[in-house]
């Protein structure tokens, strides 16, 4: 019964980081003076950035391996990328400066 109340307690606690836009961390933007945010829902989800610099962005996909979009050589203004859809869930989407 603990088992059952503790993976219904994860997949709640999943839901809710699914359906809200974070912004990306000092770390992983901040090198390249771009600003990120990014948002998750069922299986896929977007990464945008505004500034200048090289990056992509990763679906963190449950069970099966995370997928990426194309690689992003931004000058300036703001990109919205559209990340592959995860077959089962998406935890979220990462950032990943090049």
């Amino acid at each position: 019964m603990r088992k059952r109340a503790a993976a219904i307690g994860a997949v709640f606690a999943s839901a809710a980081l699914m359906f809200s836009a974070t912004p990306a961390s000092a770390g992983e933007a901040g090198a390249q003076a771009l600003s990120c945010k990014t948002s998750a829902g069922n299986t896929g989800g977007w990464a945008e950035c505004t500034g200048s610099g090289q990056w992509r962005a990763k679906a963190v996909c449950n069970w099966e391996s995370d997928k990426y979009s194309a690689r992003v050589d931004q000058k300036s203004g703001t990109v919205r990328v559209y990340v592959p859809d995860c077959t089962i869930s998406i935890e979220r989407v990462v950032v990943e400066l090049l």
